[in-house]
């Protein structure tokens, strides 16, 4: 049986099957218990994030809040089952409301610019309604603050735990990718850098990611390692926009030749559909490269 792992003390990772890797769920023991995220479908509540909840001494009533770093389908597509056997109420940030409403069609959306090089939709994902919405620097339960940080997707969020001052930082850390993706995610160039710069400010001193980042990993104790891992993430936008602008010097100019490319300079695992890669690539020639 999968188990949450104590991280920092009192919040918790799971690591929810995905597509032969894992997602995260973050378990946050305090007065009102708290999950970050759901995984991805309603199979993984029933048969992953119950039992392990039973495992902590929890029914899944004795979760009061449901929020979620960001509304991809292997971080809210156990969203609406979680609702249907729970108590919890469902926060998320305001502007994202008819993403959870309906995550299947942003899941046909992020698909339909490059279809020859994506995967089919995720047809189970299942949306749900919001109980409330949150802004940004708002705090949640007396020490989760949300801080803003999109790139990988408009709608992207960090959850700063205030009491340990833990990044909880889903996917808004892309780092070089995970291993399923060739190279990091994101969809604005600028934007991305300057969430990357708000996490160097706020200065965490530990981070708990939503996946096994390269070469970063699934988390960074301590001050030192939070910076580096921060640090890192910034330091591969700039490595990336000098090889595409080398790749194009060569006479290498198609957008599917330069992700495929970047990967292969990156030392990335190939992956079966080179959709996501596309999107960062294309953020860095819109930026210049």
């Amino acid at each position: 049986m999968l188990k949450f792992e104590e991280i920092v003390p009192g919040i918790k990772l799971l690591k929810t099957p995905f597509c032969g890797s894992w997602s995260g769920v973050i378990l946050i023991r305090a007065d009102e218990n708290v999950l970050i995220d759901s995984g991805a479908s309603r199979e993984i509540v029933d048969e992953c994030i119950v039992p392990a909840l039973k495992d902590e001494g929890l029914n899944v009533d004795d979760i009061s809040l449901l929020l979620n770093t960001h509304s991809h389908g292997d971080h809210v597509g156990g969203h609406c089952r979680f609702k249907e056997i729970s108590n919890a109420k469902i926060g998320a940030l305001s502007s994202s409301f008819d993403k959870i409403r309906d995550p299947l069609k942003y899941n046909k959306l992020i698909r339909a610019p490059f279809p020859k090089y994506s995967p089919p939709p995720s047809a189970s994902l299942r949306g749900v309604e919001p109980d409330f919405g949150i802004e940004d620097g708002a705090l949640i339960g007396g020490r989760l603050r949300l801080i803003c940080t999109p790139g990988h997707d408009s709608d992207c969020v960090c959850w700063f735990d205030e009491k340990t001052r833990t990044l909880i930082s889903g996917d808004s850390l892309q780092a070089n990718g995970t291993l399923l993706q060739g190279v990091g995610f994101y969809q604005d160039l600028e934007v991305y850098r300057n969430s990357i710069r708000r996490l160097q400010e706020l200065a965490p001193e530990n981070i708990i990611a939503g996946h096994d980042y390269l070469p970063c990993g699934e988390f960074a104790l301590g001050k030192e390692n939070a910076r580096w891992y921060i640090d890192t993430c910034y330091y591969l936008t700039e490595t990336y926009h000098a090889l595409i602008r080398d790749f194009k010097s060569r006479g290498i100019v198609e957008l599917p030749e330069l992700a495929i490319e970047l990967i292969r300079h990156m030392g990335g695992h190939m992956p079966a559909f080179i959709f996501l890669p596309m999107f960062t690539v294309n953020a860095h020639l819109r930026a210049g490269a």
